[in-house]
């Protein structure tokens, strides 16, 4: 989780405990736990200052957005890809691909 202070400061935790208006997280860098209370929807800190707390599952991340480049293939791969669909045959084997390309390819959204 991220906790936000007043100041702007972000400080990474780890949840340890939650009841249902209390907190306590292990923060990064600190040796003791820290405690938030929530008084009416705001988390504040042991020293009475209002933080915002942002848990995992509540990020928003923006996912790269999939492009028509990302799905083209060449013409004589489509061509043959075509070709044994409609003639029903098996494709031949081929030798396997490394790893990495096929992370790469993976990573890249292409197709191998």
């Amino acid at each position: 989780m991220t906790i936000t202070y007043a100041n702007g400061t972000k400080r990474e935790a780890v949840l340890v405990k939650r009841h249902e208006n209390t907190i306590r997280a292990a923060v990064k860098g600190e040796d003791d736990f820290v405690e938030f209370k929530d008084f009416n929807g705001t988390w504040v800190s042991e020293d009475c200052e209002p933080v915002q707390i942002e848990f995992e599952w509540q990020r928003h991340e923006r996912r790269a957005e999939v492009t028509e480049a990302d799905c083209v293939c060449s013409q004589e791969l489509a061509a043959r890809l075509i070709q044994m669909l409609l003639s029903g045959e098996e494709p031949e084997s081929q030798p396997e691909l490394p790893l990495d390309l096929l992370l790469e390819a993976a990573a890249k959204r292409m197709v191998v």
